[in-house]
């Protein structure tokens, strides 16, 4: 059975994809990108990097914080 500890590790891991995501994504596509709803600019992206880094740390710091269930 997984617990609360195993659910927020696979937030983080999560959250770390989506960071990775957002770092390589001006490697692949030409910025700025109109994604319909809103225009995804360098300094949004840049933004969206340093916000989902950030809930990755928070995420792994909480997890580390619950106790393992042996």
């Amino acid at each position: 059975m997984c617990n609360l500890r195993d659910v927020v590790i696979f937030c983080s891991g999560m959250a770390f994809l989506h960071t990775i995501s957002h770092i390589v994504l001006p490697y692949f596509i030409n910025m700025p990108l109109d994604v319909g709803v809103m225009v995804l600019t360098n300094q949004l992206n840049f933004w969206v990097i340093g916000v989902s880094a950030l809930i990755t740390i928070v995420l792994l710091w909480w997890a580390h914080k619950l106790r393992k269930s042996h």
